[in-house]
């Protein structure tokens, strides 16, 4: 008994490090193998719904877990174990009538040994032993050891859990302030720079070569604006929302702390169930570009952004209270548009409002 008394406060310190919770938890399962006198062990990790998120084992050689067709999944006796979390020895297995036999190529195994692996009020999972030396039982002083270990890996799990939450917390702290800082100073002063080539372009003095020049700048500067608003809504959402909604209100957001126009967006219909994902990229974008489009011609005070789910397709409707859409300017940005919504089956349109402004059209059909 000392000496299994020692080996259990050799595991312990060993768990207690902590220095990596996965490399922990497979050397859990060797020392609780190696106290116990097990053949085999295990680790199962509950999923939230209840059934094993992950398996650690030990004994089984990589041959014949390539042979077996698929690991515990929380049924039978395992499944038992998780939602009755306490200890359990059971020879032979198949002897509990909770037991459902062996997948084709797993090893023969007759003792069992589990015990729940807790932390605080929840249960993490089980730790499982198998197949004691000598065909044996496990016996009551195995269980008090193995459920010891247990313990100590319950609060090793708690502790790591807590850094990785800190450690969680940091980052997006930091990414926040990093995003803040790319769109405060520097989109800002980027938009100030592309108004004030905007002013220089319409110099009718200025030669055609500079013309050229100056305006291939803004729209350097317009991908270079848009490179960061990537950047900063990736920052932003990493760990949150990806949604249709959320990103274009991310956008409009951005747009709006560097734009004096005043933005609105209304969303109509199932948005986040209809469009799908790679439709919702393409919406996205061209809300992005029609909004672009509006802050740099329209001298608009207004923009509305209107987005339409529909059970046969969606629609991107920007309207503004500007000088009204012109025919022959530039044109490669609205050729893009409509070649979009070619590409899925829609259309495109753009046309002068009667009483002043610019009322846009971009739609597909599901």
């Amino acid at each position: 008994m000392t000496a299994r008394l020692t080996a259990l406060s050799e595991a312990v310190i060993d768990i207690a490090k902590g220095e990596d919770l996965k490399a922990s938890l497979r050397r859990l399962v060797e020392n609780a193998v190696e106290i116990s006198g097990a053949t085999y062990g295990a680790l199962g990790a509950i999923a939230k719904d209840g059934t094993l998120e992950e398996f650690t084992y030990v004994g089984i050689s990589e041959e014949t877990a390539d042979e077996m067709p698929t690991f515990p999944e929380g049924k039978g006796l395992l499944g038992h174990l998780l939602t009755h979390p306490t200890p359990l020895r059971v020879n032979p297995i198949k002897s509990h009538p909770a037991s459902v036999g062996f997948p084709a190529g797993h090893p023969a195994m007759n003792s069992f040994l589990g015990v729940p692996i807790r932390i605080r009020d929840e249960i993490f999972g089980s730790l499982y032993l198998t197949e004691k030396h000598g065909g044996e039982d496990f016996t009551e002083e195995d269980e008090q050891l193995v459920s010891a270990l247990a313990s100590a890996a319950g609060v090793a799990i708690d502790r790591a859990r807590g850094q990785e939450a800190q450690h969680r917390v940091i980052v997006l702290a930091e990414r926040e302030r990093i995003a803040q800082d790319l769109h405060d100073l520097v989109i800002q002063r980027l938009f100030a720079t592309g108004l004030s080539l905007q002013a220089i372009i319409k110099d009718p003095e200025l030669p055609q070569r500079d013309l050229e020049r100056v305006q291939e700048a803004i729209d350097n500067l317009d991908s270079t604006m848009q490179q960061i608003r990537n950047s900063v809504f990736a920052l932003q959402t990493q760990d949150g929302d990806h949604g249709l909604r959320t990103r274009i209100q991310a956008e409009i957001s951005s747009l709006r702390s560097s734009s004096p126009i005043i933005i609105s967006c209304e969303f109509t219909g199932p948005v986040e169930t209809v469009i799908r994902s790679e439709i919702a990229e393409q919406v996205f974008a061209v809300v992005r570009e029609l909004l672009s489009n509006a802050i740099k011609h329209s001298q608009a005070r207004k923009v509305e952004v209107q987005i339409v789910a529909l059970i046969s397709g969606c629609e991107v409707r920007v309207i503004d209270d500007g000088i009204g859409f012109e025919e022959g300017g530039r044109k490669g940005g609205l050729i893009n548009l409509a070649g979009r919504a070619e590409k899925l089956n829609g259309s495109f349109e753009i046309h002068k409002l009667s009483h002043g402004g610019t009322r846009a059209l971009w739609k597909v059909r599901f």
